[in-house]
């Protein structure tokens, strides 16, 4: 389960960087290169179980794409969904390693004692 956590958590961080980068520079600068990238993004969290978090990308490139006003809203709405996906992320996280100490999961014990992230 690390190992994929670990992928998802990589995920969201390119995610957010592209955000960060949209925000900043502006979504009528964008050029089209960017756009294999989030389109790639929602793929791969279509691929995890965010279907929601992947039809927001989806939006938010048609809308680059197409040069909309609505491309403004879509981006933040992304950014919410991407929030919200990390809060909830993180609950699920923490109650299945509360529950894997609850039962007394060994190998649980030995990822927090190495400092593994939580």
């Amino acid at each position: 389960m690390s190992d994929e956590l670990d992928e998802v958590r990589h995920t969201l961080r390119r995610l957010q960087d592209e955000l960060e980068d949209l925000t900043v520079g502006g979504l009528r600068a964008v050029g089209t290169e960017r756009l294999p990238l989030l389109e790639a993004l929602a793929e791969d969290f279509a691929g995890i179980g965010a279907a929601h978090l992947a039809e927001r990308l989806e939006a938010l490139t048609g809308g680059i794409r197409d040069g909309s006003r609505d491309a403004a809203g879509a981006l933040l709405r992304t950014q919410s969904s991407l929030r919200l996906f990390e809060r909830i992320l993180t609950l699920r996280t923490v109650e299945t390693r509360f529950a894997a100490l609850a039962g007394g999961d060994d190998d649980l014990d030995e990822d927090l004692e190495e400092g593994a992230p939580a």
